[in-house]
């Protein structure tokens, strides 16, 4: 029920925010062309898991696990409706999960790298999505696991090309799923 909240509170406040749009349509163009079509974001926020469970020795299943979660973003304007970008984000902890084939495997800071292409149908809202690759930092034996990024952001131009940025995105794994709820900052230049 506090999802089904949040989420709503979220699309009513894009919503709110979104009939603004119309009238800074042309600043956000101006904002974008003035400062170059690259934009590097650094981000910071937490991924959810819905199938981690906490406790190895206990085998209890868990209602899944908030992990803090840091990243990079790289994107290329290639015009004013698609850019294309590179996420690259990393899990702050470890959990463990069950497999298709019902083995419990430990992950461990786990790298999520993505290659996407973000859509934007109004000149703040972009929707992210594609192919990516997640594996675990400092392990040999790691596997690892294909990816499909999927995501909503919504870009909020500060000053001199600076841009703040609300994001979520659900990422779609080989063995399993995870959703994360964070911000970026990022500069265009």
């Amino acid at each position: 029920m506090k999802r089904i909240f949040i989420l709503a509170m979220l699309a009513l406040s894009m919503h709110a925010m979104a009939q603004h749009d119309h009238d800074e349509h042309d600043q956000q163009g101006e904002h974008q062309t003035a400062h170059g079509k690259h934009k590097i974001a650094f981000y910071s926020g937490f991924t959810h898991i819905p199938s981690a469970f906490y406790e190895h020795e206990t085998h209890e299943e868990s209602t899944g696990k908030w992990v803090p979660t840091i990243g990079v973003d790289y994107y290329y304007s290639l015009n004013r409706k698609w850019d294309l970008g590179v996420i690259a984000d990393v899990e702050l902890d470890s959990y463990y999960i069950r497999t298709d084939n019902h083995d419990e495997l430990e992950r461990n800071n786990v790298v999520v790298l993505s290659a996407v292409g973000k859509y934007k149908p109004t000149h703040r809202i972009g929707l992210i999505a594609g192919p990516g690759v997640e594996w675990e930092i400092k392990k040999h034996d790691t596997e690892t696991f294909f990816v499909l990024k999927t995501g909503v952001e919504y870009e909020v131009a500060i000053e001199n090309g600076w841009e703040l940025t609300p994001v979520f995105t659900y990422d779609f794994k080989e063995e399993y799923s995870a959703y994360a709820f964070g911000i970026t900052i990022g500069k265009r230049f």
